[in-house]
């Protein structure tokens, strides 16, 4: 799992414009160090002055890049670009679909100048054994990743995110332009697969098929905040008659329709100009469950509660740590004249607040399980929020009757994770923070209040 886990095409999404897909390239890509255009034993071109030495060189398994006759040159030209880009993007899906036979997994590419292409394999990053990437050999290989429309975006604002398709494989790019010159980072999808594959919780499930109600999906960067929401948003697409609108930038996992109407929309590349007036359309489409995409500012934010208001279920994310971060982002949006009126609204409209984190499991097979926070308000903690008493609220999670509510604190989440023998009991510890000693009483078999 990752912020991102797993990916799927829209069924209502157009697909990107043809120069970004594999299917109008040419045949599947020799590997670049075989390649006698794209590879040479000759020393390499000028390197960015800026770029750090790169680190000892990895092997992806039978999948690698490397070859085994030493360090050799990507010779890389507009021609053949693309076909040097797909072959790494081939050995990460490669390496995922190797995985379950011993290999490690790459889950992300890094393209940056003065480095070798770096793989992230088991959260570390190793280097393709192969001669540093020039600033111009990144700057092809991102040319390459984009349509026209994306270039046009790329140049007014430095950066792009988008979507690329190989095959059946699905990448989620980014691309900025740093002091050293371009930097790539890209990261496979996967297909989704079925929620139980996930080791979440069940409560995530009943959040999903509620009926109304904002739901904030919160953690860190690489949480799994993105693959949780897709596993159960295609868990109401399998079991439910519903319809399911998601509005993203870019699309990272694509639903094939089956009891539920899909409609993904895509900022940019669909014709839709800004997030704004995709939300905008949302509530218009008569959905039972949509998904706004991060809350990056307070116009996403209340396009959100919008919708909420307006009797549809909606899920958002955000980028902090803990029930009680996620108010204060929330808050950080509004100057203090205006922060009354938006704590009522999230106040009278909030269904839950989920926050994530991914720990390394010890049982074999199985990388990452999740952490997780569950805040679902009863009329109290609801009064607290109007009140921004949010400690308060966050203290009422402890109470037997939140629980059966469906409330889950960090330490019953880790309790049950060293209990059930998913994670390391001192890894739990550090997770802890400030509750350590509470966790510490809790598998001794003592509650603390």
């Amino acid at each position: 799992m990752s912020d991102s886990m797993p990916a799927s095409a829209g069924h209502g999404a157009q697909q990107p414009d043809s120069p970004q897909t594999a299917e109008n390239s040419p045949a599947p890509a020799p590997s670049p160090a075989a390649s006698p255009s794209a590879a040479s034993t000759t020393p390499p071109p000028s390197q960015s002055p800026h770029a750090p030495a790169a680190p000892a060189p990895s092997t992806l398994g039978k999948s690698s890049v490397a070859t085994g006759g030493g360090p050799v040159e990507l010779r890389i030209n507009r021609a053949n670009a693309q076909v040097v880009l797909e072959s790494l993007l081939g050995k990460m899906a490669a390496s995922a679909e190797a995985s379950g036979r011993g290999h490690a997994t790459a889950t992300d590419l890094h393209l940056n100048p003065g480095r070798p292409p770096d793989y992230r394999i088991e959260r570390t990053i190793r280097s393709v054994n192969c001669q540093p990437l020039s600033e111009q050999d990144v700057s092809l290989l991102a040319d390459a990743l984009m349509n026209e429309h994306q270039r046009a975006r790329f140049q007014r604002n430095h950066s792009v995110d988008l979507s690329y398709h190989m095959g059946n494989d699905r990448f989620r790019v980014n691309i900025v332009q740093s002091y050293a010159g371009r930097s790539v980072s890209i990261r496979r999808f996967e297909q989704i697969r079925d929620f139980s594959e996930y080791h979440l919780p069940e409560r995530y499930l009943k959040i999903g098929v509620s009926h109304r109600g904002f739901v904030i999906m919160s953690g860190a960067t690489g949480s799994g905040k993105t693959t949780s929401i897709a596993a159960v948003l295609d868990h109401v697409n399998r079991n439910y008659h519903r319809k399911i609108v998601t509005i993203e930038d870019p699309i990272e996992y694509v639903y094939v329709p089956k009891k539920s109407i899909v409609v993904q929309m895509q900022i940019g590349d669909d014709g839709i100009p800004n997030e704004d007036t995709a939300l905008r359309n949302l509530v218009r489409m008569d959905p039972d469950v949509g998904l706004a995409g991060e809350m990056r500012d307070r116009e996403s934010l209340e396009a959100a509660l919008k919708t909420a208001q307006a009797g549809h279920l909606i899920f958002g994310t955000l980028h902090c740590e803990g029930v009680g971060q996620a108010f204060d982002r929330i808050l950080a949006y509004y100057d203090t004249s205006e922060q009354m009126r938006i704590v009522g609204t999230l106040a009278d409209n909030l269904a839950a607040i989920i926050n994530q984190r991914l720990m390394p499991c010890i049982r074999p097979g199985i990388d990452v399980v999740p952490a997780y926070e569950i805040f679902i308000p009863n009329p109290l903690t609801r009064r607290y929020i109007r009140e921004m008493r949010y400690a308060d609220a966050i203290e009422e999670m402890e109470k037997p009757s939140m629980k059966e509510l469906g409330c889950v604190t960090y330490v019953d989440s880790l309790y049950k994770l060293v209990s059930e023998e998913w994670v390391d009991y001192q890894l739990a510890l550090e997770h802890a923070g400030e509750h350590t000693e509470k966790l510490t009483s809790r598998v001794k078999g003592i509650e603390l209040k």
